[in-house]
């Protein structure tokens, strides 16, 4: 570093241009009077004095009598603590910016574009370690060997999770099904490609609708209303229109839904042959917001449009209303879903108990 950086850098570090002269000459001359040190840096005489006051206050130089006064550079250990404090501020707050850049924190209703995929992915990460009840990720066969574990950790803690996998219609699939053993409740074979899909607990996403573009961003968010707008696209486009490769259901109750939707499509041609359901709900007291755990029968199902309805449920009848009876020790509640504002109950987690009165084979 030539003479020029050296006391650029200093007047950075907040000395002025010159306090970072005759400190920079004091350097190269070791001590000299003020009057000769003036001459050398350029500083005007009637001010070399204010300016080594202010330098000896700083702890760059000492100053002393003899017939005049001479100032010498004080033990650069001594005299740079300061210095060395301002370059460790400087770099703390450029890590910080790049930490905040690469992935910003989240509150409770965030919404941020990200630029870089690997960020969200080091989101979705994160996401599905501190997952409790559902998942539901659309992704490549490299991203999901490389979130395998974090899944399988998952599925063991009980969580519900739907993959949508992308692979090409005229490819197969890259490794064996087996690898979804112990993963995921469910897994399908999607054909649009690229789109990266997070949604956690029915509140937490990461989204990145062109990994390998260079329009590359994403979506983080944490935010009810967006992740049920999100919910939706996963269901009409990565989801219901494509079948299924993996499902790690017994034929046998008790059978888990997190999805009132998908629940009811379940129950609703049972209830219409006969059957009897036993099932408990985890959810909340819709005008409370108080958790409620009940154990009951079901005794019907409410659809949008359902008096219109020849033959098995569709997902568009599915998008309105949905909702069933509950019937309880303590009465008979009406059970809805994500988002539940008329019902009593909004349910989170579904459990069909037992299953009375079959006269067709289940089919999950």
């Amino acid at each position: 570093m030539d003479t020029g950086e050296l006391k650029a850098v200093l007047e950075s570090a907040g000395l002025s241009q010159y306090q970072a002269n005759a400190y920079v000459t004091l350097l190269e001359h070791g001590s000299a009077s003020a009057s000769d040190l003036a001459d050398a840096s350029g500083v005007p005489g009637p001010r070399i004095y204010d300016v080594l006051r202010d330098l000896e206050d700083e702890g760059y130089v000492v100053t002393y009598e003899q017939d005049r006064l001479y100032a010498r550079a004080t033990d650069p250990e001594e005299a740079l603590s300061g210095l060395r404090a301002r370059i460790n501020q400087y770099e703390t707050a450029a890590d910080e910016i790049q930490h905040r850049w690469q992935e910003p924190d989240s509150n409770d209703h965030e919404i941020t574009l990200i630029r870089r995929f690997r960020t969200v992915l080091g989101r979705a990460r994160a996401d599905i370690e501190t997952a409790e009840r559902h998942v539901q990720l659309a992704v490549a066969p490299e991203q999901f060997l490389e979130l395998r574990p974090l899944l399988a950790d998952a599925h063991d803690r009980g969580v519900y999770i739907q993959i949508s996998l992308y692979v090409p219609p005229d490819e197969d699939l890259p490794f064996e099904e087996s690898a979804f053993e112990g993963t995921c409740t469910e897994a399908r074979r999607r054909e649009l490609q690229n789109a990266f899909f997070l949604l956690t607990d029915r509140t937490r996403l990461c989204f990145a609708p062109h990994v390998d573009s260079s329009r590359e961003y994403g979506v983080l968010a944490q935010d009810r209303d967006t992740a049920y707008v999100f919910h939706w696209f996963f269901l009409t486009c990565l989801w219901e229109v494509y079948p299924p490769i993996h499902v790690d259901r017994d034929d046998t109750p008790p059978f888990v839904f997190v999805a009132i939707r998908e629940c009811i499509r379940f129950i609703e041609p049972l209830l219409s042959d006969g059957a009897t359901i036993a099932a408990s709900v985890e959810g909340y007291h819709t005008g409370s917001g108080r958790e409620r755990t009940l154990s009951g029968t079901i005794t019907g199902v409410d659809i949008t449009g359902e008096g219109d309805r020849d033959g098995p449920i569709t997902l568009a009848q599915l998008a309105g209303r949905a909702s069933f009876v509950l019937e309880t020790d303590e009465g008979s509640y009406t059970i809805g879903g994500e988002g539940a504002v008329i019902e009593d109950i909004g349910a989170d987690r579904i459990t069909i108990e037992a299953i009375d009165g079959m006269t067709d084979e289940i089919e999950l």
